[in-house]
């Protein structure tokens, strides 16, 4: 009898296998926002800038893609994601982009053990895909960034970035390619800034 019921355990847990079937694929995602159009270059600065580690809360510290479709939810879509969470993703975006703005005399890295002049800190509040009562829907980037004085420990400016852009799709891939170009639209606006009030007393 025990013989017989563990074949009968077996067979069952086989059937109930194949009704599941195979899970379905995961896609993933990156974070590689189109460079802006050539510009007008700004000086470079005789200083050197520290990109701090980037803050957010933990639903952007791992690699799920969040969309919001109505009050205060925000949920992860179940087959996609991205390829790293988006607080690590948009550190290097940021930092090699003002390598190549070459804005600084050198960009740190928020592991160089080196001295900066400047700190750039980074708080990502929004980063995710909003979804439109039709089929509409868009990617919502949202960043406050504040510049210090690493010597003196001195707050030279701060400003929060927005960016909303409209979604080809109400789908994940929409939403990413959303998210992409409000990262894109952001970064020249930021570097911008950072020209205007970058100093050392």
């Amino acid at each position: 009898m025990r013989i017989g019921g563990m074949i009968l355990y077996g067979l069952l847990l086989a059937v109930s296998g194949c009704a599941m079937g195979p899970s379905a694929p995961v896609t993933e995602y990156t974070l590689s926002p189109a460079a802006p159009p050539a510009k007008a270059v700004h000086a470079r600065l005789p200083l050197t800038i520290r990109v701090s580690p980037i803050e957010a809360s933990r639903i952007y510290q791992v690699p799920d893609i969040y969309y919001v479709e109505a009050g205060y939810q925000r949920n992860p879509y179940a087959y996609n994601r991205w390829v790293d969470a988006p607080v690590r993703m948009l550190q290097l975006v940021l930092q090699d982009r003002l390598e190549q703005s070459g804005l600084f005399k050198a960009v740190l890295p928020s592991s160089s053990s080196l001295a900066a002049d400047l700190r750039l800190e980074i708080t990502l509040y929004d980063f995710f895909q909003q979804l439109g009562k039709d089929d509409s829907s868009e990617g919502v980037v949202r960043l406050q960034a504040n510049l210090v004085d690493a010597g003196k420990g001195k707050l030279l400016g701060e400003r929060q970035f927005l960016s909303r852009v409209p979604a080809a799709s109400r789908t994940a891939a929409g939403g990413v390619a959303a998210i992409n170009a409000a990262v894109a639209d952001i970064l020249p606006q930021l570097i911008d800034w950072l020209a205007e009030v970058a100093r050392v007393d």
